[in-house]
């Protein structure tokens, strides 16, 4: 920390212009500079300071960031001339085409992204931000210099569609040379314009809405009627709300027709009404029984549940619960019986009046059986407790335990008696217990048997062994049956005793013979003594072992003998081939004596090494030092207890005062890490669990500058604090989680706002940029999610305008198609409803074409302005009109040439509908030019 102070670098200096100097000498290009650089001009407090970073790094997103967030009044403005100068390509700033539409979008004020876009009109080419900066702006001048300046139709397009203004659209109409613009601009005026036809479309909704009811008259559903009429009324009351567009004479006549069928529906409702309603009748009468049969199984599977499974522990609630549902089934039985003619006598209302019955009387005396229920219960814990008893019993299980059980159990079967439903999960541990016990007294039968079996067969073996000398060997034997005998019961002692006594007797007398049997003992002992002292010495402790058996197995039968002398032949052989396998033990225990010797010198060594340490060094090395003298006497090896005890003070008196030092030092450490595992606690009450958990990490690197705390501390110190810091962390994650959970369900609702949203609404757009603002505050990718469905949407809008466009087109071919061939058959349609359709423009040029005279003296006929349609269109003409299509052709690149006008097809049938009269004779070229126009029906656009 010293050091840091002493030696700390320029950049870091207190004084402005060393830390304006030190940045001359900082680079970009390197990480660690880079990040001194961001530090300096993102933080500190001189202003000239951060512009010479912000110059050392000279990137536009920087100089941007700090015009938006300076706080220097001389900052924000140097770096807002910056930003200015990069965006209209006056510096040496390289601007990516991204940065420079973010910042149009989002920063820049209107006058300078007009002035922007006027020095580089190729931003225009992006049509999303086109259509921003028009958002943005909202200047008809600015959206008509887009509209010259685009190169984009779909722009030019979406500029069409969004304009309401007739005039605005006729301004367009003179910027544009592209006949498709232009005609969709045309197709825009007449759908603004057939807007104003509002009373011909109300008319229209209001016949087929009277229509629709006129249809009720013809619909057997009494309820549907009714429903069908209250929505139609409804329809209708808001379509005539709109009436005021009408004049006064259609007005009166659909509220004429609205009264007369109104009334007419109300005399069919009247006359269909009883017949309905005894259908109706008939059917609730179904539905009830139905209903009956459901709640008749219920509630009987209720009143068996509650006898079945809660007889001991039912509450009131429970049978409250069953009660209820056995109220349900009688209101329902009663509801039936004021349906059906009859009432009670009916069989089936009978019949379920007699289960209810039933019902009752259970749930009436169920708290009777309740009683009986427990009393059963406690009586069936007995006789499991007695079942458990006797299933844990090793010995006699026939007298007093079995009886016990037996008398519990006929207890039992008195209560059980008394119920009128056992319950099943009584019966089966009823069963269960009786089957342990059964089970458990037939085992005990069968083992007793085999036990019995048993020790008859070893008898008869004792016996047999007596019969043949084997005297030691029965003499054993019937040492082991004895025990056998004791664990008997006493029944099967009883069955026994006779034939154990014989025996017992029998071995008995065998005793005396012992001394006679011990004798010939002795040389086998001698030579097993000489076969191990030859037998290599693989196991010290085993060979030890065998010998001290060996010598015991000697003096047993020493003690045995007569009071002659011993053999002194067979002793010293003893005693020889002991010493003789005793060799490799003594050789062991030499080495091992050894080893302990070097034990001692080893521990002698470690309490000199402790006593020549220097209590004054620092605590961590000595802590070290001790801790590694500490394991080395611990792994040392074993010395004499007495030696050891030794050692032990002086090593003991030795470390004291260093262990004294250490556990200090550890203490100290101890309190520290401590204290840090309580900030780290104050931090889960933290409201700001980032700043919270950037702060847990800096005290985990203090817990790494705090020395040992001991063994025993260190591990549950480290474990406390590493709980509270995954806890603090934890924290965050679920403070993530909920904020994203947030996020989330308001992108949910977000989504579900649009996919209500409906295209053809008035508001639509209002909605839309209603959404759009909501969405600002959901993250990048659950933002740009919505916006593309919101692109999807404004999408399908566009296209379904385009094919309502395409249809009114169609209905115009349709209705001019079927005008002008009224001219030469009868009409089956409405002419003014076809008339309305086709525009005033095409309508007055059709009527004009009945004013004019069949001999006037034109300069083209039908049949070459026929032809002339066809080769505007590029539609084929008839093999017969090859010279005239010819002649057409000729004339127009000739007018095109000479004159610069070309006719277009909108022109021609201008011309071909005023030519003259139509007669009779014109019905080819109507069918040729329903042809075209079927074709190509932008020519009406």
């Amino acid at each position: 920390m010293i050091f840091s102070r002493l030696f700390a670098p320029a950049h870091a200096s207190s004084k402005p212009e060393k830390r304006i100097q030190a940045i001359e000498s900082l680079s970009p290009e390197k990480a660690t500079e880079k990040t001194i650089l961001h530090e300096l001009a993102f933080n500190d407090d001189n202003a000239d300071v951060s512009l010479a970073a912000l110059n050392k790094l000279n990137v536009f997103a920087l100089w941007l960031k700090m015009s938006q967030i300076a706080r220097s009044p001389k900052v924000k403005r140097v770096c807002e001339q910056k930003v200015n100068d990069a965006i209209l390509g006056q510096s040496d700033i390289a601007l990516r085409a991204d940065e420079k539409a973010s910042f149009l979008t989002e920063s820049a004020n209107s006058e300078l992204i007009i002035q922007i876009v006027q020095r580089d009109p190729s931003l225009l080419d992006d049509d999303e931000l086109s259509k921003q900066l028009m958002t943005k702006i909202s200047k008809p001048s600015f959206t008509q210099f887009v509209f010259s300046n685009t190169r984009s139709e779909a722009l030019r397009q979406h500029i069409v569609n969004e304009e309401s203004d007739v005039n605005v659209l006729q301004k367009l109409t003179k910027k544009v040379r592209d006949e498709s613009i232009r005609a969709h601009i045309d197709a825009r005026i007449d759908a603004i314009r057939l807007a104003d036809q509002k009373p011909v479309e109300l008319k229209k909704q209001l016949t087929l809405c009277l229509s629709k009811y006129q249809a009720l008259l013809d619909k057997p559903d009494v309820q549907f009627v009714i429903e069908q009429q209250a929505h139609l009324e409804s329809e209708l009351k808001g379509l005539m709300s709109q009436c005021d567009v009408l004049d006064t004479q259609d007005k009166a006549l659909f509220e004429e027709k609205q009264a007369r069928i109104a009334e007419q529906v109300e005399r069919y409702l009247a006359r269909i009404r009883p017949a309905w309603e005894e259908q109706q009748k008939a059917l609730e009468i179904a539905n009830t029984k139905a209903l009956c049969d459901q709640q008749l199984d219920y509630a009987t599977q209720q009143v068996n549940w509650l006898f079945q499974e809660r007889l001991c522990d039912a509450t009131l609630a429970d049978v409250a619960t069953v009660n209820e549902s056995v109220r349900g089934l009688e209101a329902t039985i009663e509801q039936l019986g004021r349906l059906m003619e009859g009432g009670i006598s009916d069989k089936r209302l009978r019949a379920y009046s007699d289960v209810v019955a039933g019902l009752n009387e259970k749930l009436d005396c169920f708290s009777m059986q309740q009683q009986y229920g427990q009393k059963l219960l406690v009586r069936l814990q007995s006789l499991e407790e007695l079942a458990s008893k006797i299933d844990a019993q090793d010995g006699d299980v026939e007298s007093t335990l079995l009886i016990e059980f037996n008398e519990s159990k006929q207890g039992y079967n008195e209560v059980k008696s008394a119920l009128i439903q056992l319950p099943n999960t009584f019966a089966q541990r009823f069963n269960t217990a009786n089957k342990r016990v059964n089970a458990k007294a037939k085992a005990f039968k069968a083992k007793q048997a085999s036990s019995i079996n048993a020790i008859k067969k070893q008898l008869t073996l004792i016996d047999n062994l007596i019969a043949q000398g084997k005297f030691r060997v029965a003499m054993a034997k019937f040492n082991k049956l004895k025990v056998s005998f004791e664990t008997l019961s006493e029944s099967a002692k009883v069955s026994l005793e006779k034939r154990y006594q014989k025996t017992c007797e029998d071995v008995s007398r065998l005793a005396g013979w012992q001394d006679y049997l011990a004798a010939p003992r002795k040389p086998a002992l001698v030579e097993e003594a000489k076969a191990l002292a030859e037998a290599p010495a693989e196991n010290i402790k085993a060979r030890s072992d065998a010998i001290k058996y060996l010598r015991q197995q000697w003096l047993s039968l020493t003690s045995i003998q007569s009071e002659n002398s011993e053999d002194d032949t067979l002793q010293q052989a003893f005693d020889n081939a002991l010493e003789q396998a005793f060799e490799p033990c003594r050789a062991y225990y030499a080495e091992l004596e050894a080893k302990r010797s070097e034990a001692l010198e080893t521990r002698q060594r470690i309490i000199k090494a402790a006593q020549a340490l220097d209590v004054e060094m620092p605590v961590a090395e000595l802590a070290k030092a001790y801790d590694r003298l500490s394991k080395q006497w611990h792994s040392a090896g074993q010395v004499e207890r007495t030696a050891y005890e030794n050692l032990k003070h002086e090593w003991k008196a030795v470390s004291s005062a260093l262990v004294d030092k250490v556990n200090a030092w550890q203490r100290d450490n101890q309190q520290q890490k401590r204290a840090l595992i309580s900030s780290v606690k104050m931090l889960l009450d933290n409201e700001d669990m980032a700043n919270a958990a950037t702060e847990a990490q800096q005290l985990q690197a203090q817990w790494k500058q705090v020395g040992h705390a001991g063994k025993r501390e260190e591990s549950r110190l480290w474990a406390e604090f590493k709980a509270v810091n995954d806890a603090v962390f934890e924290k965050l994650k679920t403070q993530r989680q909920s904020q994203s959970s947030a996020f989330d369900k308001q992108a949910s609702e977000l989504d579900a706002a649009i996919a209500v949203i409906d295209i053809h609404a008035y508001d639509f757009d209002e909605r839309i940029h209603a959404l759009l603002e909501s969405a600002q505050s959901l993250p990048k990718a659950l933002r740009t999610k919505l916006e593309k469905k919101i692109a999807r949407l404004e999408t399908n809008r566009d296209e379904a305008e385009l094919n309502k466009q395409e249809q009114a087109l169609k209905q115009k071919v349709n209705a001019l198609v079927s005008l002008v061939q009224s001219k030469v058959t009868d009409l089956s349609e409405d002419e003014a409803s076809l008339k309305a359709t086709l525009g005033k423009r095409w309508t007055s040029l059709l009527e004009h074409s009945t004013q004019v005279d069949d001999t006037s003296n034109t300069l083209h006929d039908r049949q070459w302005l026929t032809v002339a349609l066809e080769v505007s269109t590029d539609m084929p003409s008839p093999e017969q009109d090859a010279s005239i299509r010819s002649s057409v052709q000729l004339q127009m690149m000739t007018a095109k040439l000479e004159q610069g006008v070309s006719s277009t097809a909108s022109d021609i049938l201008a011309d071909w509908l005023t030519v003259a009269t139509i007669t009779e004779s014109d019905k080819p070229f109507i069918q040729r030019l329903s042809a075209v126009l079927n074709a190509h029906p932008e020519v009406l656009a």
